[in-house]
């Protein structure tokens, strides 16, 4: 058993929370899966990243969605507010509801936490990182998907966020952001990895591969461990 108890005042927050900023993921769902396909290089590049960390023992992701990459990693558990979002993927992946900041998990309980394309969506990503820390075992490892605010890609969807289904609400960060919230969180910094990088045409139509560091790839994952 994973889950633990939320107090009143706590679960009243995460029903505000859920309500409000997940009704295009309500009302989108073919839409966001349709993403993946039409985006399918894109996609790969981002999830090679999360293949090349050797994710191991008893691990989830917050904000699984429909489990794209969940699935393929091998990932058994996964946080989700949306019903429409994991109604798909709850035969193979087991589904806690709830929302990043307060996430009704024991504490010291995986081996690795995974949060990919979500830390743009919460309300407090401080304390969405802090949660992460609290669940992971001393020595587990949580690592970050995100596009670069700074990034040209990060660029292009801030330019176009006020016509996106999907991102119109979402706040964006800087790699430099991020590591500051993860070792304001305790984490220590193992590794930086990056895609999504050269020209549009270079990922557009290719899968690439992951290169260490930050600065040239649109597409950045931080691993942190406890």
């Amino acid at each position: 058993m994973i889950l633990t108890y939320v107090d009143k005042k706590k679960r009243f927050a995460i029903i505000i929370t859920m309500n409000i900023r997940n009704e295009a993921f309500k009302q989108h769902v073919k839409e966001y899966d349709e993403w993946f396909i039409d985006n399918e290089y894109l996609y790969k590049s981002e999830l090679e990243i999360f293949k090349e960390l050797g994710i191991y023992g008893k691990s989830i992701e917050i904000g699984v969605g429909t489990g794209k990459f969940a699935i393929p990693l091998g990932i058994k558990y996964g946080v989700e507010p949306t019903y429409q979002m994991y109604s798909k993927v709850r035969d193979k992946v087991k589904i806690v509801e709830g929302v990043a900041e307060y996430l009704p998990i024991k504490n010291n309980l995986f081996d690795w936490v995974i949060m990919v394309t979500t830390i743009c969506f919460v309300n407090d990503p401080l304390k969405s990182i802090l949660e992460m820390y609290r669940i992971l075992k001393k020595g587990g490892k949580c690592a970050i998907g995100f596009v670069d605010k700074d990034s040209p890609l990060g660029k292009i969807y801030q330019e176009k966020k006020s016509k996106s289904k999907f991102y119109y609400e979402a706040i964006f960060y800087s790699t430099k952001d991020v590591i500051q919230f993860m070792k304001e969180s305790n984490f220590k910094i193992v590794k930086i990895y990056q895609t999504l990088y050269g020209e549009f045409d270079d990922f557009r139509n290719k899968v690439q591969k992951p290169i260490e560091g930050y600065g040239k790839g649109s597409f950045v994952v931080i691993v942190g461990e406890k």
